[in-house]
C-alpha cells in the first residue's frame, strides 16, 4: 500500500536526489489505484527485469543513459519535472552526463528549474479570473507564440506565428498580462514557462465554452483543414468495455503530451493547434 504521505507534484522538488524524485513520482502516479505497482510500470517502461526499478530505489543498481530515457518517458511528467529528474540522477551518477557540467554549473541549473517550477505554480494560483483565458482558443495561441522562457517575443514576433495583426495580438497580450501569465520588459514579452496548464483552473463551465469556440472555429475553417498537408484530421469510434475508459483516458492523455514535449519548440516558426475531445 501507499505510505499515508499525500504527496502533489511540487513535493517533487524536495527531492535531493533522483531515487527520491522517483519514489514520490510513482507515489503519485498509483495514488488512486491505492498501490504502487512496480511489475506494471515495469511494464510500460520496457524493462525486461521486473525487478530493475526495485533494486535501483534500493540502492542496489545504478541507472544507464537507456535506463534514465525510459523512466522519464514513462513517468509522463511536464518538462521541466522531467528535466530535474534528469539533472538530479547527473547528480547521482555524473557518468551518465553527455556533455561536461562543473559541480557548480549543475547546482545551479537544478536551483534554475526549480524555481521556474514554482514560479508556474505560484501564477496559476493566483490567476483571478480563469474563466477568461480557459474559454478562448486564440489566448492559447498566443501564449504559445512566446518563444523560450529566456528570450521571450516582440509582437511582431507573435503577430506573425499566430497570424494575427500586431493590434489584435496586442490585445489578447494585454488579458494575459492583466491575470499575470505574460510580463513586458524591453520590447518583448515573456513568460515563466512554455508550459502552463490552465486547464487545471477549469470548471465545466469554462470546458463547455471552450468546447463552444473550438467547434465553432473548426466549422468556419471546416473546407481548409483538410486541404492543408500541414493539418491532420483522424476521428474514430470503437468497442470499449467501460470501465476501462479511465485508463483509456489517462493512456491516451499521457501519450499526446510525450509527443508534444518531444517536438515543441520555443524558437518555432509556426503555431499548431491540437484538439481531443472523447466522449461515449
Amino acid at each position: 500500500m501507499l505510505p499515508n504521505n499525500d504527496h502533489t507534484p511540487t513535493d517533487l522538488l524536495g527531492a535531493s536526489e533522483a531515487r527520491t524524485f522517483l519514489k514520490i513520482a510513482l507515489e503519485i502516479r498509483y495514488r488512486k489505484r491505492g498501490r504502487i505497482n512496480l511489475a506494471d510500470f515495469s511494464r510500460r517502461a520496457g524493462f525486461s527485469s521486473r525487478s530493475f526499478i526495485s533494486e535501483y530505489l534500493s540502492g542496489k543498481k545504478g541507472l544507464s543513459r537507456e535506463s534514465l530515457n525510459q523512466l522519464k518517458a514513462t513517468l509522463k511528467l511536464p518538462k521541466h519535472y522531467k528535466d530535474l529528474f534528469t539533472l538530479l540522477a547527473y547528480r547521482d551518477q555524473p557518468e551518465l552526463i553527455n556533455q561536461k557540467f562543473t559541480p557548480e554549473e549543475l547546482e545551479k541549473k537544478i536551483a534554475a528549474i526549480k524555481s521556474s517550477i514554482v514560479r508556474q505554480t505560484e501564477i496559476l494560483e493566483r490567476i483571478q479570473n480563469p474563466e477568461r483565458l480557459i474559454s478562448s482558443p486564440i489566448l492559447f495561441r498566443v501564449f504559445a507564440a512566446l518563444g523560450t522562457e529566456e528570450q521571450g517575443a516582440t509582437l511582431q514576433d507573435i503577430a506573425t506565428r499566430t497570424k494575427l495583426t500586431p493590434g489584435n495580438a496586442a490585445e489578447y497580450l494585454q488579458v494575459l498580462m492583466q491575470e499575470g501569465v505574460v510580463v513586458f520588459q524591453d520590447d518583448r514579452y515573456f513568460s515563466p514557462s512554455m508550459q502552463m496548464d490552465f486547464l487545471r483552473r477549469s470548471t465545466p463551465t469554462s470546458l463547455a465554452d471552450l468546447l463552444k469556440a473550438l467547434c465553432s472555429q473548426m466549422l468556419t475553417d471546416a473546407e481548409d483543414i483538410p486541404q492543408d498537408p500541414k493539418n491532420s484530421l483522424f476521428y474514430t469510434a470503437f468497442s470499449i468495455q467501460s470501465h476501462q475508459l479511465p485508463e483509456f483516458k489517462e493512456r491516451l492523455r499521457e501519450a499526446i503530451s510525450g509527443v508534444l514535449d518531444q517536438y515543441q519548440d520555443g524558437q518555432g516558426d509556426c503555431i499548431h493547434e491540437l484538439f481531443l475531445c472523447t466522449k461515449s
